[in-house]
């Protein structure tokens, strides 16, 4: 194991890890060419747009212009500091970073203590439910809902005593920082001064990331009070909006399924996986998100959603149908028979009988309106029926999708189209803001492409072939350049060349000032070369003419009535067309 200063632990890292390996666990990608491309993690997008270049070992989204290296992508996908990823990093790929580095890398942050005062509250709950008298009827109820004490291991499942003080007592011989409980969403302070415990009287399920560590718990109250779950409040570490149940422990069999099977809540997750099932996952008691429907597709290319089969069933289904058109990840929906949850029905019938409802899972939309053509026979029952659907159809995006959709709806109800399309039209009339500033920013964008082509020519010269630097840099290429963008990655260069006779993409990288420059140089460089080998003299002279052409365009302007300098400068613009003409006469013999 190599052990090194944290100063140069960041270079050593880069250095051994394969950034199409580490970004793979968590985003399917394919090769495209010299790069790989996939569904970007962090933007809604149906076409990949996300690129990885093993060459540089960097990524980038034309999307979201998000982009950088290992250290980049682990900060985003995992939400942590610089120091975090250097030091989870370094245990992946076995650099031992020694001595204290000048950014405060050891000093604990506040998500780093919130995680160990969680571990320590995981080990006063696993302790009583598993060795205390006050445990018992927490152990009877989940061995009464076959959760087998391996099981109650391996997720850390404990039990919080009915008691106002059991935690807080415990931090305490703990010489636990009573204030960072608080924080973790542990403890609620008292008016009068103190702590009391959150959780009392409940089955203690620990939240993982999908780093192992405890971000959060879910309560199940014994007995009748309310309400039934109580879950970590919002905390630097704990969104249970973007969490998900069991990820952590099943993200390497959905990759391999191709599939994900969500379910609602903890004792439907851990029953299927104690009956074999090893692709669930469960929402923390939310409605799906886009979050959660982002990060599940890094691994699956489909997911099944069991819903009951009850009123609130299809409502789940119908509000979940917009996120998941909107993340381009196909969807169908397990209906389970009335009366059941994937806890009871599995442990009465077992996993294949549970099998065998994922294989006859249909679409969301296909689910949802069968559910409510077997309601809606009269005219009044399909107008009622339109009224709940054509509002979630308007927040589908794709518009081939809503499309798709219409024409099932019509041939359902037995209403024309082109009325169906109409009504909608009149609850999409008015564009949101968000749809607005989109239309706007194409406009934007497609009169700003002849503008720049130049510029990004002269960029993709310089960036991908160095050998034609030196040659550009004694032009007057300053006067090619109209986007300040380019102007800062190009000065960058030149000035880097100039001093050092050379220059890296690294080092270029490190020296823009702007966000702007950085997010145009990754994508340049994720970019298709615009000329081949054979190409480069030919560009580059065309570059030198141009060059000049423009110095003497602008010089004629500013000499404008200076009949002397006018002739002087017209003998000038003779002279060197001779002498590119000389020039070029001598490269092609």
């Amino acid at each position: 194991m190599t052990s090194i200063s944290q100063s140069s632990a960041k270079e050593e890292i880069k250095r051994v890890a394969d950034i199409v390996q580490l970004i793979g666990q968590f985003v399917q990608l394919k090769r495209a060419g010299r790069n790989f491309i996939g569904l970007c993690p962090f933007h809604a997008e149906k076409a990949p747009s996300f690129t990885v270049n093993p060459e540089r070992q960097t990524f980038h989204c034309f999307g979201c212009k998000k982009g950088g290296d290992v250290f980049t992508f682990w900060m985003e996908y995992h939400n942590a500091s610089f120091p975090e990823a250097l030091r989870d990093l370094a245990e992946r790929y076995q650099v031992t970073i020694t001595g204290k580095g000048s950014d405060g890398a050891n000093e604990r942050s506040q998500s780093e203590a919130i995680f160990k005062t969680n571990d320590m509250a995981a080990d006063y709950f696993q302790t009583a439910l598993g060795q205390s008298e006050k445990g018992v009827e927490a152990r009877k109820y989940l061995k009464n809902r076959s959760i087998s004490a391996e099981t109650a291991s391996e997720f850390r499942i404990g039990f919080a005593p009915d008691e106002w003080d059991g935690l807080v007592d415990f931090l305490k011989r703990r010489h636990a920082d009573l204030s960072l409980a608080v924080q973790a969403g542990l403890l609620v302070p008292k008016k009068n001064g103190g702590y009391y415990d959150r959780f009392r009287g409940r089955i203690i399920f620990p939240i993982f990331d999908l780093r192992h560590r405890i971000v959060g718990f879910g309560g199940r109250v014994l007995g009748d009070a309310l309400p039934k779950y109580l879950n970590t409040p919002e905390t630097a570490v704990f969104r249970k909006g973007e969490l998900l149940y069991g990820l952590h422990a099943s993200s390497r069999a959905i990759r391999e399924k191709g599939r994900a099977v969500i379910v609602e809540g903890y004792m439907d997750y851990l029953a299927l996986r104690g009956h074999g099932l090893q692709e669930a996952v469960a929402t923390l008691g939310t409605a799906l998100t886009p979050a959660h429907v982002r990060r599940l597709k890094g691994y699956a290319s489909e997911v099944l959603v069991v819903f009951d089969a009850d009123e609130a069933g299809q409502s789940a289904a119908l509000r979940s149908l917009p996120v998941f058109s909107e993340e381009g990840l196909p969807a169908r929906a397990v209906v389970l028979p009335e009366g059941h949850d994937p806890d009871s029905f599995v442990n009465a019938n077992g996993l294949e009988r549970f099998l065998e409802l994922l294989e006859k899972a249909c679409p969301l939309f296909d689910f949802y309106l069968e559910q409510k053509m077997q309601e809606s026979g009269s005219e009044e029952g399909k107008i009622h029926l339109l009224k709940d659907i054509l509002p979630i159809l308007s927040e589908v995006g794709s518009f081939p999708m809503r499309s798709l959709y219409i024409r099932r709806l019509s041939e359902k109800l037995g209403i024309g189209e082109g009325a169906l399309w109409s009504e909608l039209e009149k609850i999409s009339k008015s564009p949101s803001p968000g749809e607005r500033r989109d239309g706007i920013k194409e406009q934007v964008s497609a009169c700003g492409v002849d503008r720049k082509l130049g510029d990004l020519q002269l960029l993709n010269l310089v960036v991908h072939h160095p050998h034609a630097v030196r040659r550009l840099m004694a032009c007057e290429w300053k006067i090619l350049l109209s986007d300040r963008t380019v102007l800062e990655i190009v000065e960058t260069v030149f000035e880097q060349y100039h001093q050092r006779g050379q220059f890296s993409n690294d080092s270029v990288m490190d020296g823009l000032k702007s966000e702007s420059a950085r997010e145009q140089l990754r994508e340049v460089l994720h970019r298709p070369f615009i000329y081949s080998e054979q190409e480069v003299e030919q560009a580059v002279v065309e570059m030198e003419g141009k060059a000049r052409r423009k110095a003497i365009s602008a010089s004629l302007k500013e000499f404008r009535g200076d009949i002397n300098s006018l002739n002087e400068l017209l003998k000038l613009k003779a002279c060197k067309q001779r002498a590119a003409g000389e020039h070029e006469g001598s490269r092609r013999e």
